[in-house]
């Protein structure tokens, strides 16, 4: 349901602001007339709104996120530290945020520095590795071998060139003194070594540079070394760097676990104090007097009166009253509901905010949500399945949306065994099969009719009662449309209704102008509400109904496949194919059925039902309260 609400304006002293303001933080219950504005403010918020960054900043950094980990405890023992900070304190938490992160930044740098040697040197050792036998043979000869990246096809071009300049330096040597090997890795990489006598090093640089060559080096420290020689290093440098990346790394988890919740905590308290701030500056004040205003739902009006009156005494003055109609739209809708239908919220929160004055459905929907997904699955054993899965969602703990989808599955659960039970289905037929399980109503894969009866009569026991929640709303809202249109949809379905019982039999003929005077009685009232418009929806509302026969043909689709995986083991017998068809088949249609009865099921409430009378516009309640631990960081 929806709380009522109160509006509360509160006046007390200037020299008593920053202390009303923390006790208003701390019991979370007023929602402020006019919500605080992110802006600097003051040089302290600014100041803490750099704090806060840095913060923030470090935190991700260190890779730290659990936010629900940090002690409470440690929160309210810290939080009295910044309940006032002055320009010491602010200096002193700055200068302790540089110096971490400064540390901080070192470690990762070097840890990144030596992560990219490593690579570097991997690669290295690859290249010159597939050149091995290439620079020991050409080595061996007294020739110097480098390497060098190529852009163009011409090598054989290049090496003539180089043959030619050292023949006309050296007519008396040998007439090959240019071998070359050339290598394509499967990224298109072109690596040329190339060797030659090692007096004609710069000319051969001068030509392969004109060929638009490019020198390949080693690594860092191991650029001027021959190849023979800086090898061994960098293969002793990889076994080395590793340990000292791993070691680095075990340092940075250290710091994480210890200080990611210290930090942590300071963020969180930063940002209340800076909430704080923004509420402060907000204030209406005029001269020693400040004022604050807002909503309170009025079962929190005690307790924080109490609290209020029991620390600031006469220095503070509360007045109370009702919103006036006026102000409806602007007051915040606050929901309260039994722990039974409380995750059934979830709904609503893809809907537009409900307004103060409408009808909380959490109720409805918590019962004809899981009953409509159970009749749709209707198998014991797949409801079994998903009762597991719903308590493996209630497990997630620090998840409260995870939480609720858990106990959501965990109805549809209880409801699927309950028409498993009436059906006479496990895993389909299977349960017959095994454990001679009989329906106690009746077996909907052989008896449909009945079931797509049963399916329309609820579809019309569900739109009645929207079409009732409407006109209660028109009521209460004071719109005299909308009760008259819906009181006439009321009336014309009862009219369709003792219809049909006359059809059938079941009263007397003399009865007959009954139906005749509903039916003409709700055109009239539904004309006089909606016009045209209502007759033409009226119309649609019979197409609403009709919609429900998807329970049944959902639930026949989900038995008949049901039936189809097991008959696998029928036609295969139990061999390991016969099996694993029959099970993937029932994996499949246990998918199906979920996804299939969630989102139909869904449906029905929103356009079927909620259509009929939920009215947004509404404002969400947002206390000036705490964060809970999951919401600690903003996104």
């Amino acid at each position: 349901m929806i709380r009522d609400m109160l509006f509360l304006g509160l006046w007390g002293l200037v020299r008593d602001r920053s202390r009303i303001i923390e006790k208003l933080h701390d019991l979370g219950v007023l929602h402020l007339r006019e919500e605080p504005v992110e802006y600097v403010s003051t040089e302290a918020a600014a100041e803490l709104k750099l704090l806060r960054g840095k913060a923030l900043g470090l935190l991700e950094s260190l890779g730290w996120n659990k936010w629900s980990s940090i002690p409470r405890k440690a929160l309210e023992e810290k939080r009295s530290v910044l309940s006032s900070p002055d320009e010491a304190i602010i200096d002193g938490i700055r200068d302790s945020l540089d110096s971490f992160s400064t540390r901080i930044i070192e470690r990762t740098s070097l840890r990144e520095e030596l992560e990219s040697r490593v690579n570097s040197i991997k690669g290295a050792l690859r290249t010159v590795r597939h050149f091995d036998s290439f620079i020991s043979e050409n080595s061996g000869k007294g020739l110097e071998v480098t390497l060098w990246w190529v852009q163009r096809a011409n090598i054989a071009d290049l090496a003539a060139r180089i043959r030619r300049m050292i023949k006309e330096h050296d007519p008396l040597g040998s007439d090959d003194k240019t071998p070359y090997h050339l290598n394509v890795s499967p990224g298109g990489e072109r690596i040329l070594a190339i060797a030659y006598p090692s007096e004609f090093r710069k000319e051969v640089s001068d030509i392969l540079t004109s060929g638009e060559c490019l020198p390949w080096m080693l690594p860092g420290e191991y650029e001027t070394m021959p190849f023979q020689d800086a090898i061994p290093l960098m293969e002793t440098a990889l076994e080395d760097l590793p340990r000292r990346i791993e070691e680095i790394e075990r340092n940075l988890v250290k710091t994480r676990e210890e200080w990611g919740p210290k930090i942590g905590a300071l963020y969180v308290l930063l940002d209340e104090k800076i909430e704080e701030i923004l509420v402060e500056t907000g204030s209406d004040t005029r001269g020693v007097i400040f004022r604050l205003s807002g909503w309170v739902p009025t079962d929190e009006k005690d307790r924080l009166e109490t609290e209020l009156r029991g620390e600031f005494r006469e220095r503070i003055l509360l007045r109370w009253r009702d919103p006036h109609p006026g102000e409806w739209s602007e007051v915040p809708t606050s929901l309260s509901n039994p722990e039974y239908f409380r995750p059934f919220e979830l709904f609503l929160r893809l809907m537009p905010v409900n307004s103060y004055k409408g009808l909380d459905p959490t109720i409805l929907i918590g019962i004809f949500f899981p009953f409509f997904g159970g009749c749709m699955i209707g198998d014991m054993g797949y409801g079994l399945v998903i009762g597991a899965l719903g308590l493996g969602f209630r497990k997630k703990v620090g998840s409260p949306i995870l939480n609720d989808v858990g106990a959501i599955l965990l109805y549809i659960a209880a409801w699927s065994i309950f028409w498993g039970v009436a059906y006479g289905e496990a895993f389909g037929d299977l349960g017959h099969r095994l454990l001679h399980l009989e329906p106690l109503w009746l077996e909907r894969s052989q008896v449909v009719i009945p079931v797509m009866i049963f399916t329309i009569s609820l579809g019309f026991a569900h739109v009645l009662l929207g079409f009732i929640m409407g006109m209660i709303q028109g009521l209460r809202t004071g719109h005299r449309h909308l009760w008259l249109e819906r009181l006439g949809n009321i009336l014309i379905f009862m009219a369709l209704l003792t219809g049909m019982i006359l059809v059938k039999g079941w009263l007397p003929g003399q009865l007959f102008t009954v139906p005749v005077t509903l039916l003409v009685l709700g055109l009239a009232l539904l004309l006089a509400g909606g016009g045209m418009g209502g007759l033409v929806e009226a119309l649609g509302s019979v197409g609403n109904v009709l919609s429900y026969v998807r329970i049944a043909a959902i639930g026949l689709s989900s038995a008949i496949l049901a039936m189809v995986a097991n008959s696998f083991v029928d036609s295969m017998g139990v061999t390991f194919v016969g099996i694993f068809m029959a099970m993937t088949i029932h994996l499949l249609n246990f998918v199906l059925a979920i996804a299939g009865s969630s989102l139909h099921s869904a449906r029905l409430q929103y356009v079927e039902f909620l259509g009929k009378f939920y009215s947004g516009g509404g404002t969400r309640y947002k206390p000036f309260s705490r964060r809970k631990p999951e919401l600690w960081k903003k996104h």
